[in-house]
């Protein structure tokens, strides 16, 4: 959906460029490789750009003006409805697949249409439009990033490292630091529990179900935060 807006978009002058933030690149590339040539999409091994523009889940996006100028902060950044509303339930499935389907089966299947509306209404307006932020309005709407989400930031870079350089084991607590010290970070999280989780040379496992390793998962940790609404909240608008 992405590259399909990137090409309704390219005329207006805007260029989409994707990211996935994953620290094993094979496990990025072939979504990379399906969006080449004419849709630009990177792999951001590190997760620097929850550093430098607040991205704490996917999908966010920010907007950047010619000028190079941040528009609009970090934010959940929806360009495709849920199909889960309407999809009933098989009988017999274990309770926490169950769990899954229950939560996604909330999710607005219109939600991402204010989003969209706004992406388009930029394109077509510049600094016009009303979804466009004044420098002050963008600091007021960015992400804090205080002393612990510092902390963690260095936390998921020093465990990467030692991931890479000496093994899984020693990269483990300092993951887990990152996630006590920024619980809002799915990508710290995810990152880890689905390394956990992936069989050798099968795909990136999206269920990252309980390990022995992390004390948190996806299922558990989205409940205790809210629900999805707190885990994917809706565009903020003008």
């Amino acid at each position: 959906m992405w590259q399909a807006l990137s090409a309704e978009l390219a005329p207006l002058g805007i260029t989409i460029v994707t990211v996935a933030m994953d620290a094993e690149v094979e496990k990025a590339r072939p979504w990379v490789d399906a969006a080449a040539p004419t849709h630009p999409s990177l792999i951001d091994r590190t997760h620097s750009l929850g550093g430098a523009l607040g991205f704490v889940n996917v999908p966010m996006a920010a907007w950047i003006d010619e000028n190079g100028v941040l528009v609009r902060p970090a934010e959940s950044a929806r360009v495709q409805g849920s199909a889960m509303a309407g999809v009933k339930i098989p009988d017999g499935l274990p309770p926490r697949i169950v769990a899954r389907f229950e939560l996604f089966k909330d999710v607005d299947p219109n939600g991402h249409l204010p989003y969209l509306a706004a992406i388009r209404d930029w394109a077509s307006k510049g600094a016009d439009s009303e979804f466009a932020l004044t420098p002050e309005e963008v600091v007021a709407r960015s992400q804090p990033r205080g002393y612990d989400e510092a902390r963690a930031a260095a936390c998921f870079e020093l465990g990467e490292h030692l991931r890479e350089t000496v093994g899984v084991d020693a990269a483990t607590p300092w993951w887990r630091e990152a996630h006590r010290l920024q619980p809002s970070n799915w990508t710290y999280k995810r990152q880890a529990w689905t390394l956990e989780s992936t069989a050798d040379g099968q795909p990136s496992d999206l269920i990252q179900e309980p390990t022995d390793r992390y004390e948190g998962n996806w299922l558990d940790d989205v409940v205790a935060q809210g629900g999805l609404a707190n885990y994917t909240p809706g565009f903020s608008g003008a």
